[in-house]
């Protein structure tokens, strides 16, 4: 052989060396291009939930018969209609998705991008409109890219959306394909489902007196028996096939590796006051570990942080932050860390309340009981009131569909109501105050003996552990109270011995000038709700029992505010002086113009009532200081109808 020189053995071993680095990088780029997963559900069983797979909207994820089943829960306002499940951690900008859709309901599609709860573009076969469409979705609203007409003949429909820089491509295999353009980032691929409970929250534009119809199938007895009859069953069964999007197979490939999901704040909300700060409530879209921020100015200059925790079930998380300065306005937001990815969350404020005894002004605002979010929300948020104590029944989560009575759908619930652009511009600024009434309890008429879970874990994660509470605003103590979760008939009880006893106890031993009781349920002796919320009607005994204690042993003024019975009223006699501002939001024809049509006008006929209306929406409005509490009742006009001053 001849000899080679050092010099041609160096060179010779540098070609072989970048010759097996290209073959490395040719291998390496060949398995980032071949990078795929493949979800078959027909290897796996039954049960709950998809492996790897998430959604934070009102839906139920299941495995059933080879089958990945994602159930939409509602349509009706503020849930989305469109629920969606996505892969966690396959985050890519450039890849596909497709699947082996068995059954599509209403509308079936896939998702691409998804970098929030409500941020993605999609590929949707819109059964109803026999079309396959190509959509942006953004927090604003949907977008439609394109469009293509299709009739599905029947059998399984087998749909591809694929992402290569700002082009957007799907397709149904033998059928039509769409193609649009779209931004150049990464999210997580999903799929999604279209909710049809047939009784939407908003009626057709010539009948939008129509808009609380789902209460009358759903949240009265009547109703109630009605789906339990043949056609009933009927009903139920077109729901669920409407709402129901199920599929043997999803296959998500990407063009590179991908990376792990950044978390999404869903919703972000100031909770219940406490003394010298309040309650922090926060939902995300994965878990994540929370650090909070609070500063007395919207730049967070020297602002504080709070290290929170990681997010627990539903993903959610509470926290309770204190020794904030009274009277002051603190802004806080959430900065969010998962796998070494973090997201900054929306930034809220709120008005720490002056301390027990401060003659500072405060407003709070009181109400209960809305299907719809109309004007009367815009008159609050005009007000910006300190607090807003919402004493039960939150868009009557029991009546938004049959398919949502479980407990994944009630977090879904919950997580977008807190999220709900109507109430947005008042609670980003607003302590709220929460309390269930019996349809959040997931029951009409709940009480010791009927409650189900999903009434229980998704509101005690996400809105509030305590099942009442006081607290104090300057001149006023407050207390909310719980009039289902211990209700018992033969007992004669709508507190429990222990409730009772705490507010007892803590009535008389409160110096506090006025004292405002929350009330769900009505005390004043009048013909109404007798078979529901009233402490008039089988709870006398208890009801006297506490005006006698107020009477003999609690120093100040004591008022009672209402809710529950969808009539508002104003009450003073014997002692007693009670406001109900109810309802939030329930336009007519509702249940009381319906069953009770004279409700009002016999009510103002009765000795001491000052004010009846069953025609409107009305808040109460509490200004507290300068050594006076005055009462007023808004009206959803924005009209001032009643007002006392003490």
């Amino acid at each position: 052989m001849a000899r080679l020189s050092r010099r041609e053995l160096l060179e010779a071993g540098a070609a072989a060396g970048a010759a097996l680095a290209l073959q490395r990088a040719a291998g390496a780029r060949a398995a980032r291009a071949a990078w795929s997963r493949t979800l078959d559900f027909t290897t796996l069983g039954d049960g709950e939930g998809w492996p790897g797979w998430r959604c934070a909207g009102v839906a139920n994820l299941r495995r059933g018969g080879g089958r990945g089943v994602l159930e939409a829960g509602s349509d009706v306002f503020p849930c989305d209609p469109r629920p969606v499940a996505f892969a966690v951690d396959q985050r890519f900008r450039d890849g596909e998705i497709a699947a082996v859709v068995e059954a599509a309901g209403a509308g079936t599609g896939l998702v691409l991008r998804r970098t929030g709860p409500r941020d993605y573009y999609a590929a949707i076969y819109d059964d109803e409109q026999g079309a396959l469409l190509l959509v942006r979705r953004s927090p604003e609203g949907i977008a439609e890219l394109a469009r293509a007409r299709y009739a599905h003949a029947g059998g399984p429909l087998r749909l591809s959306f694929r992402a290569t820089g700002t082009r957007l491509e799907a397709a149904i295999d033998g059928g039509p394909s769409v193609a649009g353009s779209g931004l150049e980032r990464s999210g997580d691929p999903g799929v999604l489902a279209t909710a049809r409970t047939l009784f939407p929250s908003a009626g057709p534009p010539v009948l939008p007196a129509l808009g609380n119809l789902h209460l009358l199938p759903y949240g009265v007895q009547e109703g109630q028996a009605f789906m339990q009859t043949v056609v009933g069953e009927q009903v139920l069964g077109r729901i669920r096939e409407r709402s129901t999007a199920a599929f043997s197979q999803i296959v998500v490939r990407a063009s590179g590796l991908p990376s792990y999901t950044v978390p999404s704040v869903v919703a972000a909300t100031t909770g219940t006051p406490r003394t010298g700060g309040a309650t922090l409530r926060l939902a995300t879209d994965v878990p994540a570990r929370v650090t909070l921020e609070l500063a007395t100015n919207p730049r967070f200059r020297r602002a504080r942080r709070v290290r929170a925790g990681i997010t627990g079930p539903f993903d959610a998380l509470l926290a309770d932050v204190g020794k904030l300065p009274a009277g002051r306005r603190v802004y806080w937001r959430a900065r969010l860390r998962r796998r070494g990815r973090e997201a900054l969350g929306p930034v809220r404020s709120f008005r720490v309340l002056p301390r027990a005894g401060s003659p500072e002004r405060v407003t709070i605002a009181i109400g209960a009981c809305a299907a719809q979010f109309g004007p009367l929300f815009d008159v609050l948020a005009a007000r910006r009131p300190d607090a807003f104590i919402w004493q039960g029944d939150l868009n009557y989560p029991d009546t938004v569909g049959p398919l949502a009575q479980t407990t994944p759908c009630y977090a879904g619930i919950w997580r977008e109501f807190l999220a709900n652009p109507r109430m947005a511009p008042l609670l980003e600024s607003t302590l709220f105050a929460a309390q269930r009434d019996d349809h959040d309890y997931g029951v009409q008429d709940a009480n010791s003996t009927n409650l189900v879970p999903w009434g229980l874990a998704p509101w005690d994660a996400l809105l509030g552990r305590r099942l009442y509470y006081r607290f104090t605003a300057g001149l006023a103590e407050i207390w909310v109270l719980d009039q289902r979760r211990f209700k018992s008939r033969e007992a004669g009880t709508l507190l429990g011995a222990a409730q009772r006893e705490w507010l007892l106890r803590t009535l008389a031993a409160s110096r506090a000038p006025f004292k405002v009781i929350c009330s769900p349920c009505t005390l004043a002796p009048l013909p109404a709700n007798e078979r529901d919320g009233s402490w008039a009607v089988g709870y006398e005994a208890e009801r006297d029992a506490l005006l006698e204690h107020i009477r003999t042993r609690v120093s100040g003024r004591t008022i009672f505010v209402t809710g529950d019975t969808h009539w508002t009223m104003v009450y003073d006699r014997d002692g007693l002086f009670e406001a109900r501002p109810c309802p939030l939001g329930i336009p007519t024809p509702n249940d009381i113009t319906l069953t009770e049509p004279n409700a009002a006008e016999d009510a103002r006929e009765q000795p001491g009532v000052l004010y009846a209306d069953d025609e409107s929406s009305h808040v109460a409005w509490l200004e507290i200081g300068g050594g006076a509490l005055t009462l007023s009742l808004v009206r959803e006009d924005g009209e001032t109808v009643f007002q006392r001053r003490f």
